[in-house]
């Protein structure tokens, strides 16, 4: 029997991490150790998918025969991008100015498979719509969550994170999680991964 090909996640992300897992494939996590802030793009969104391929290409340098999975994820509130805040107060700022307001979350993706000449770069876009928070809210979720980890200081693949949201619209994974499900599945199935899945 042909050894399943390795499948590596170029990310350090636990939320993406735990999507993989509940594909229920064998994977190695690998984050790119590439500088986010070389990528160079005013269109935040197209910078997302730069990003994204930008990691994956770093990682098939060193594993050409492997499939490679990355993706990059951040949100815009008011034309303004949002990445990870440096201090609670950052954070704090950051949650004022997204409460009671609509913004978007990119999602870039990338996904490399030499043996199947696949090597396809993506972006999926989420319409976020946050409640209007109070200062006891917000000064509750920066205390007992770690934000500093999180773009935009907060994170809806858990519960305290999702009470947040008032509505989304668009790609679901790619908000909780920051991976498109929706564009990852069907590219492992023309991988063949699916097929290994018992």
């Amino acid at each position: 029997m042909e050894k399943m090909k390795k499948i590596i996640l170029a990310s350090q992300s636990p939320q993406r991490k735990l999507l993989m897992d509940s594909i229920g494939i064998d994977f190695e996590v690998m984050p790119a150790n590439i500088d986010e802030k070389t990528v160079v793009e005013n269109n935040q969104k197209i910078r997302a998918q730069k990003i994204a391929k930008a990691k994956a290409d770093y990682i098939f340098t060193d594993f050409p025969e492997a499939i490679i999975i990355a993706a990059d994820t951040f949100t815009m509130f008011n034309n303004k991008a949002y990445e990870k805040p440096e201090s609670m107060e950052e954070a704090k700022q950051m949650l004022s100015e997204q409460s009671g307001q609509t913004g978007y979350c990119y999602s870039g993706f990338a996904y490399i498979d030499k043996q199947n000449n696949i090597n396809i770069s993506d972006i999926a876009v989420t319409e976020i719509l946050f409640r209007q928070l109070s200062d006891f809210e917000i000064n509750k979720y920066v205390t007992e969550n770690p934000v500093l980890t999180w773009s935009a200081g907060f994170c809806p693949a858990y519960p305290a994170g999702a009470n947040l949201i008032a509505t989304i619209k668009g790609s679901f994974t790619s908000f909780t999680h920051g991976m498109p499900m929706e564009i990852l599945m069907p590219l492992l199935e023309r991988s063949g991964v699916l097929n290994e899945v018992e």
